[in-house]
């Protein structure tokens, strides 16, 4: 169960990521910061969930995946 929610939080975090991304590109500098606090939400969610949270945010400061 707790790998289930892991993954949803970073696959959530990679959606957001993104968004902020394309936010960033469109200078919707207000609506990119917004979404870069939920990203750190979701971040720090799945690293609640993950027994090895070192590990995981070496992964979470790369680009892995894209919505």
């Amino acid at each position: 169960m707790m790998d289930e929610r892991r993954d949803m939080a970073l696959a959530i975090k990679s959606c957001l990521d993104s968004l902020m991304d394309d936010a960033t590109k469109c200078d919707l500098d207000d609506l990119a910061r917004f979404i870069s606090l939920a990203a750190l939400a979701a971040e720090e969610a799945a690293m609640a969930f993950d027994p090895k949270a070192a590990q995981l945010k070496a992964l979470m400061s790369g680009g892995a995946g894209h919505c």
